[in-house]
């Protein structure tokens, strides 16, 4: 998926405005859930969310959701991580 592709999904299903973001390498972000849905396109480097019983490792051009309540970790790959993210109520 490519940046324009990521803000057409997003305004489609209800996303506030996508907001561009980066993380230096290795940041990582303890134990954590959102109350809102959360969509976040990686555009450079890498990011890994742990859910406890599922890691997965997201690259350039993959998108990843995180629902509201989900307990979670993330972290920025050894290159650091530049990504969109939007986020949506969770009642919409």
């Amino acid at each position: 998926m490519n940046n324009l592709e990521f803000h057409a999904y997003a305004k489609a299903e209800a996303y506030r405005e996508p907001e561009a973001r980066s993380l230096p390498a290795d940041r990582f972000f303890d134990t954590h859930a959102h109350k809102e849905h959360l969509i976040v396109l990686i555009e450079t480097g890498s990011f890994t969310v742990d859910y406890g019983d599922n890691q997965s490792v997201f690259g350039p051009g993959d998108m990843c959701y995180v629902a509201p309540g989900v307990e979670h970790t993330d972290q920025a790959g050894p290159d650091g991580a530049s990504y969109v993210l939007a986020w949506r109520t969770a009642d919409a």
